[in-house]
């Protein structure tokens, strides 16, 4: 069950209430289905401040029971408390030449503005690969970076090299779920983000064999 809107046709609170949060109340699974339902909001920077954050009461939803998927142009017009919630991807268009890229270029698409923070990136990406479990901890600590950042280099890592699969989309779930969480369990989620990262690294072991 998938309902796409088109946020600069639709942009008001209005919208929301009378479209999707009816969406939510209908759930036409039977017991055999187990899918979720999606939601997709395209140009969803266009929607107005209330309809963006109206959308908080949808992430508060189990994603075992939906998924949103917020298309946007500009990640900086979506409002700070839904951007902290979500995990950022970026698409570009495909590499119709296959050009082989460096790690760093794969990994940021890219994109110059990251070019000052190369050094930092390259060794935050060898520490996931090849870092002692003992490392790991300090490494989600560290102030100058969010749980945000870890996650997405973390799965583009993964997808570049053919390792994400159902465990680690399961993973990847639960520490969305605490992420979202209103009571900010900290001690919990650096579990789950250390664990994540452990079997990330086993991953790549295993893949090397």
């Amino acid at each position: 069950m998938c309902i796409s809107m088109n946020a600069a046709d639709e942009r008001s609170l209005e919208s929301i209430r009378q479209k999707v949060f009816p969406f939510l109340q209908v759930d036409w699974r039977t017991e055999t289905e187990t899918a979720p339902r999606f939601l997709i909001l395209d140009e969803c920077e266009t929607l107005t401040e209330a309809a963006q954050l109206s959308l908080q009461t949808v992430l508060n939803t189990d994603v075992k029971d939906i998924c949103v998927i917020l298309i946007c142009n500009s990640q900086s017009r979506i409002h700070p408390k839904l951007r902290q919630r979500l995990l950022k991807i970026r698409y570009d268009p495909p590499n119709r030449n296959q050009d082989v890229t460096d790690m760093f270029t794969a990994l940021t698409r890219g994109d110059l503005r990251q070019h000052s923070k190369k050094r930092e990136i390259e060794l935050r990406i060898w520490k996931y690969i090849h870092c002692h479990p003992s490392e790991i901890l300090p490494l989600i600590q560290d102030d100058t970076i969010d749980y945000q950042v870890i996650l997405t280099e973390l799965l583009l890592l993964m997808d570049m090299f053919g390792l994400v699969d159902e465990s680690f989309m399961n993973r990847l779930n639960i520490i969305y779920q605490l992420l979202s969480d209103n009571t900010i369990l900290f001690d919990k989620m650096e579990e789950q983000l250390v664990q994540f990262m452990l079997e990330c690294k086993q991953k790549f072991e295993m893949s090397l064999q």
